[in-house]
């Protein structure tokens, strides 16, 4: 298992930096593939998926609602609160940064056959079932949300 953590902190740090260069951020697209996903989302859905404190996550929201990339909208089942909705400007990070996603992905599995990429794919079905129904067992609040895509 140390080895699966060492290659996807290599992958992270590698799409995070070339990321960059294209003058984009790693974690900002993550958060808003979570928002176009999971739509209309809370803040709170957000801090709990990423393990982020929710002030981190207010700051970024109010970074990429000012820069037009999600909007607050009123939530229907409680007026106090604000639900969290990608606008076409947030999609449109997202498409400007899926041609580098889909390009680490294939370097990362290009050295494997059709037949290993099969493998693996059933074995990290095997561990996201795994892993899902340890946090479906946890008491309800101790939970964490699941992104839709990585």
């Amino acid at each position: 298992m140390l080895r699966y953590g060492r290659i996807y902190m290599r992958l992270h740090r590698l799409l995070d930096r070339r990321m960059a260069a294209q003058g984009a951020s790693l974690a900002r697209t993550k958060m808003l593939l979570f928002i176009a996903n999971n739509a209309p989302v809370r803040a709170a859905d957000i801090a709990e998926c990423f393990s982020l404190a929710p002030r981190t996550v207010t700051q970024a929201v109010d970074t990429m609602e000012r820069d037009g990339l999600l909007v607050r909208i009123p939530d229907p089942d409680d007026r106090r609160a604000k639900r969290l909705a990608i606008t076409e400007s947030g999609r449109q990070v997202i498409r400007q940064t899926e041609p580098l996603r889909r390009e680490l992905t294939g370097l990362a599995l290009h050295s494997l056959t059709e037949e290993e990429v099969g493998q693996l794919s059933i074995i990290l079905d095997k561990l996201d079932q795994a892993v899902g129904a340890e946090i479906d067992a946890l008491p309800a609040g101790a939970s964490a949300a699941s992104p839709s895509q990585d």
